[in-house]
């Protein structure tokens, strides 16, 4: 049977549901058909008068709407913008079964979730976990608010492809879909949160939710404290007391929240681009004021992030927060030098614009510890700047205090002169300064006289060692057959390093030496009784028309020879009965 007709016009109507002031003329057996809320309803609490008003509706009036069109079989069209508050309404209404709202409503969430997986378009899952906070405890027993946040942190896992939306893509100005997530309930912020860190989203993706939702609390806040201050000028109705106990609750609520996720992200995502200075230096601020444990990781993220500053940028950040990076550099990381350097930097810049103040400087300056500098012309140069533009508004002992800072050992003859001329700081602090320079001078020209002196002592061996050389080269020249031995070598050489001369002697030597060595043989040879005999190896190859005696010999010996490898050559075992000393 066809129900629209008696749905469009309210005709034979026997129950009336008031939602939002509205009255829906309807009829029980469709609603009682669909809706286990109505039946329970007539049965527990029967109305004479038909009528039954819906308090804190799922979407109000408009959905409920839908909600009776769909109990009259008539078609109702569902979008990612009502399909939340629509599946609620089901829930509230325990439209359950097979095809009944709760199935349909379910289907389309699912099939919204895998088309925006597979497009990596978290936006539209985040409109629809955005959608849920109205109805909060609905949505969370439906299951909506899991599986929203479960299909977010796919999203973020997944690289961006050519089909993604475009609102993922920094160029059009970052992830659109956290802007989405900044009024969600802190306690589902915070369960979406350490998913997103123990699956592995990116850290910058994770920095970025981190900065834009403590920013959106903060100026809440900020808000709040505004409004109450209005409200206070205005009425009287809450005394001081109570007063000032609001402000602490809400005080904390912050504090708690900054804790909570500044401690839980990875420390490495603090060092992203998304963590800027200035915001930074306004969580510090609150952090700061309320206690918050997870003030010195942003103490040490702020540290690492003024290495990357300008000299103008820097000055964003106040002395105070300043004075707390140097110590916590210092302390915490053992990083003198740097904190050293940005003190300087930023003090220059300050002096530079002309608004550096004693307060500011000493403040910076003490932050440092005692070793941060082994020269402080640069800190003297800035303590003078202080020292005159503010001469009037300083003490006798202020500006003792700001003379202390500086460490007069340190500082150069230049720098001493600079001072006596000035005439800024006391003569006492200058003759000090002296004084440390002469004693640094006596001790430098000590180990010059020292070093000269070993210097001169290995000359002086040197020589003596050259010179003894040189004699026992000349009385080795007088021999007689005009040879060295190796050992008369080596005792010409004191160093490992010879001079020129010695080492040219050497050549020669090696020389006599060799033919020395050849010499005692051939004599031998030529004196024996040998049938053979030897020509000189320096003597030309025979031009065969000569026929002497000796030739006759060399002739008859490599014959022999030839015949000795010959037979070898044959495998015979023969063997000469003669021997000769050798063959040249």
């Amino acid at each position: 049977m066809d129900f629209s007709k008696f749905r469009t016009t309210g005709e034979l109507s026997d129950i009336t549901v008031i939602v939002e002031g509205n009255d829906f003329k309807l009829h029980k057996f469709p609603l009682y058909a669909k809706s286990e809320f109505f039946c329970k309803l007539a049965k527990n609490t029967p109305s004479e008068s038909g009528r039954v008003e819906l308090t804190d509706f799922p979407g109000g009036d408009e959905v409920f709407g839908l909600v009776a069109d769909f109990c009259y079989n008539m078609k109702i069209e569902t979008t990612k913008d009502n399909i939340v508050p629509l599946r609620c309404a089901a829930e509230l209404l325990q439209m359950t079964g097979s095809a009944n709202l709760i199935e349909v409503s379910d289907k389309f969430i699912q099939d919204t979730i895998t088309s925006a997986k597979m497009s990596r378009s978290s936006s539209v899952v985040a409109s629809m976990l955005r959608s849920c906070v109205s109805m909060s405890s609905l949505a969370e027993s439906c299951g909506i608010v899991s599986s929203c946040s479960d299909a977010l942190v796919e999203c973020w896992l997944k690289p961006p492809t050519k089909f993604s939306s475009p609102t993922n893509s920094k160029k059009q100005g970052g992830d659109k879909s956290i802007k989405s997530l900044l009024l969600i309930p802190f306690d589902w912020f915070m369960k979406l949160f350490t998913s997103a860190r123990d699956r592995g989203v990116r850290h910058s993706h994770l920095a970025e939710l981190m900065t834009q939702f403590i920013s959106n609390i903060i100026e809440q806040e900020e808000k709040e404290e505004k409004n109450n201050n209005k409200t206070e000028s205005l009425t009287s109705t809450l005394s001081p007391r109570d007063s000032g106990s609001n402000v602490g609750k809400s005080k904390l609520d912050i504090g708690h929240i900054i804790d909570s996720i500044v401690l839980e992200i990875p420390e490495d995502a603090l060092y992203d681009d998304a963590v800027t200075m200035d915001w930074i230096t306004k969580v510090l601020r609150i952090a700061t004021g309320h206690g918050c444990a997870c003030r010195r990781l942003l103490v040490k993220a702020a540290g690492e992030m003024l290495n990357r500053l300008s000299a103008e940028d820097l000055c964003i950040v106040s002395p105070s927060l300043l004075h707390d990076i140097v110590l916590e550099t210092c302390n915490e990381n053992g990083q003198t030098e740097k904190a050293s350097n940005i003190v300087d930097t930023y003090m220059s810049e300050m002096v530079r614009k002309g608004v550096l103040t004693a307060e500011t400087y000493k403040l910076l300056a003490t932050a440092l510890p005692s070793d941060a500098k082994t020269n402080q012309d640069h800190m003297y140069t800035i303590l003078e700047y202080v020292l005159s533009s503010e001469t009037d508004n300083l003490n006798d002992e202020q500006r003792q205090e700001l003379i202390n800072t500086i460490d007069f050992k340190l500082v150069t003859e230049e720098t001493l002169q600079r001072a006596l001329t000035t005439n800024i700081v006391p003569a006492v602090h200058i003759a000090q300064g002296a004084l440390s320079l002469c004693s640094k001078l006596r001790t430098e020209l000590e180990s010059v006289k020292r070093l000269n002196q070993k210097q001169d002592e290995e000359i002086k061996k040197y020589q003596k060692h050259q010179n003894s050389s040189k004699s026992r080269s000349s009385g080795l020249s007088s021999r007689k057959d005009d040879s060295l031995t190796l050992s008369d070598l080596d005792y010409l050489e004191p160093t490992k390093e010879k001079p020129s001369s010695v080492q040219m002697l050497s050549d020669t030597l090696n020389t006599s030496k060799e033919d020395s060595f050849l010499s005692g043989p051939r004599t031998k040879i030529s004196e024996s009784k040998s049938p053979y005999q030897f020509r000189s190896l320096a003597a030309p190859e025979h031009d065969g028309t000569q026929d002497d005696e000796s030739y006759q010999y060399e002739r008859g010996f490599r014959n022999l020879d030839n015949s000795r490898s010959k037979q070898r050559s044959l495998g015979y075992g023969y063997r000469p009965t003669y021997s000769y000393s050798g063959r040249y």
